[in-house]
């Protein structure tokens, strides 16, 4: 865990913003505090998650924490001995299970999600009281909506939290994520001696938050990649406080790339594709946020209304009406599709329609079409590393001696010889300790079973001492990608896998599929 830089915490600390900020969050730990003042807290701090909150909206809220704080009071220890044996997870198990489990004979890991989901809505409000209440050990989680700036702020400060986020459908695991936010907090706050729960509070949601909105709005305005990879269907209505946004949050696929093309149905009562957004970040999971997934958009193209294309246009099309109704947002009424991909004949089609209304189609982006010269000629393994696989990888954005290396020498223990995969892309540690999330062994030419049960068995060898997600066998006419089995813990055997081959990675979709499967 890294620590804060003292010179310019101390400065801020001492102005009057911090000590304006810090004065308000001691305030709540106070008995004057009021859930009026808990919800100006919310408001102030964690804007995202309250814009176009109405009246009637933020009265619930008061409620919600009227009720929180009255439960929460009955719930402390009421002595000095039950203080002495007061422990924090405990209590917070008992307080989910009263608000989660119906039937109290039933564990909360044994429960059904839907106990969860709903507390899970009510995250940001019942951990301000909790936080008002018992301060040395929950704080308030004003990162909902923020979630993407906290996991900054985290890897930043090496923060101690679990690698995998749960899934969207797993409320329990989500809510259940908030006590380790806190225990790494904490364990922060220890180690940087930050003097109380005012401080820990201006840091992070004020002083750091700050800083990295900051760092990530001047990233926005550099250049975006200069041909965007993917293209998404966005849906929705505009509030009041996204109808005049140059940049903003929108429910997405975390799949998405900077620089990918979001293309925006705005719902009832408008009924119209009328825009064109750029993501301006990677998609990310917000494990506390309604929708789950994300991603920032901006640098709008407006889309005429007379122009716009119309629902009736999009089920009139013959070519959406014939597109696979599995995959198309056409035929699922636009309901439920934000974050559903767009593929390059959709898009194609989209402009097309555009440009029959009288659009200048000219303005949009043109989305990535992977070119690969597939008549080179290959001798041995080493053409097809630098005739084939390397082309490929420099055209997935992958840098030697950023993302990959050749020939690397991976130990293999005490008395044995080092492992020398082909190739290893995104390694970290070093020495006995050095690791590769991907590693591809390359051969001219896989004949048959036989020789592809041959070269799987070498190629397992390297992916036990690397320890990688991925590893790949590559030769002249096919790419075959295992994975790790996060059940099992291993590959499988040489027929479980996804087979790409050479001649199909310039259909778009195809390339992205392998790229996010080689991506980090």
């Amino acid at each position: 865990m890294k620590k804060i830089l003292k010179t310019n915490w101390e400065r801020y600390k001492k102005s009057p913003e911090g000590k304006e900020v810090i004065a308000i969050f001691n305030h709540l730990t106070t008995s004057e505090a009021t859930v009026e003042e808990m919800l100006e807290v919310i408001k102030r701090f964690d804007p995202e998650f309250s814009k176009n909150t109405s009246k009637k909206e933020e009265q619930r809220q008061l409620k919600a924490l009227t009720y929180f704080n009255n439960l929460i009071k009955d719930f402390l220890p009421k002595s000095d001995s039950e203080w002495d044996e007061f422990n924090h997870g405990e209590f917070f198990g008992e307080l989910t299970h009263f608000l989660a489990v119906e039937d109290e004979n039933v564990s909360i890991f044994d429960a059904p999600q839907i106990g969860f989901k709903n507390i899970l809505s009510n995250n940001i409000i019942l951990s301000t009281v909790l936080s008002s209440y018992m301060p040395e050990y929950f704080i308030p989680n004003l990162f909902v909506m923020q979630f993407v700036y906290f996991k900054k702020i985290a890897e930043k400060y090496e923060f101690n939290l679990p690698e995998e986020i749960p899934l969207r459908s797993d409320y329990r695991g989500r809510w259940l994520y908030y006590i380790h936010i806190c225990n790494a907090i904490c364990q922060f706050s220890i180690e940087n001696e930050l003097q109380d729960f005012g401080e820990l509070c201006a840091f992070l949601f004020d002083y750091e938050l700050t800083n990295m909105k900051e760092e990530m709005e001047a990233e926005y305005n550099k250049p975006m990649p200069s041909v965007p990879e993917q293209a998404w269907i966005l849906v929705g209505n505009y509030g009041e406080g996204e109808k005049t946004m140059e940049s903003g949050f929108w429910q997405s696929n975390q799949l998405t790339s900077k620089g990918d093309i979001m293309l925006f149905y705005e719902k009832s009562p408008v009924k119209k594709l009328n825009a064109v957004w750029t993501a301006l970040e990677d998609g990310f999971v917000d494990p506390f946020g309604h929708y789950y997934s994300y991603s920032i958009i901006g640098k709008k193209i407006e889309i005429p209304d007379d122009k716009a294309i119309t629902f009736e246009e999009f089920k009139n099309s013959e070519y959406f009406k014939a597109r696979d109704s599995k995959g198309n947002f056409v035929s699922k009424n636009f309901q439920d599709v934000s974050g559903w991909s767009v593929t390059a004949k959709d898009y194609k089609e989209i402009k097309n329609m555009l440009e029959g209304k009288g659009f200048d189609t000219s303005v949009l982006p043109a989305l990535y079409e992977p070119k690969f010269d597939l008549d080179v000629v290959i001798s041995d393994e080493k053409d097809v590393e630098n005739k084939m696989l390397i082309p490929l990888l420099e055209k997935m954005g992958f840098k030697r001696g950023e993302d990959y290396e050749q020939q690397v020498n991976l130990p293999a223990g005490h008395g044995s010889t080092g492992k020398r995969p082909d190739f290893c892309l995104h390694m970290k540690g070093s020495g006995v300790h050095l690791k590769a999330k991907v590693v591809i062994e390359v051969k001219e030419f896989m004949k048959d079973i036989p020789q592809i049960k041959t070269d799987y068995g070498q190629a397992l060898t390297y992916a036990k001492w690397a320890s990688p997600q991925v590893f790949i066998l590559c030769d002249k006419n096919q790419i075959r990608v295992y994975q790790r089995n996060k059940k099992s813990d291993d590959f499988g055997d040489y027929s479980d896998c996804k087979v790409y081959r050479w001649d199909k990675l310039e259909i778009p979709e195809k390339f992205i599929e392998l790229k996010r499967l080689l991506s980090k």
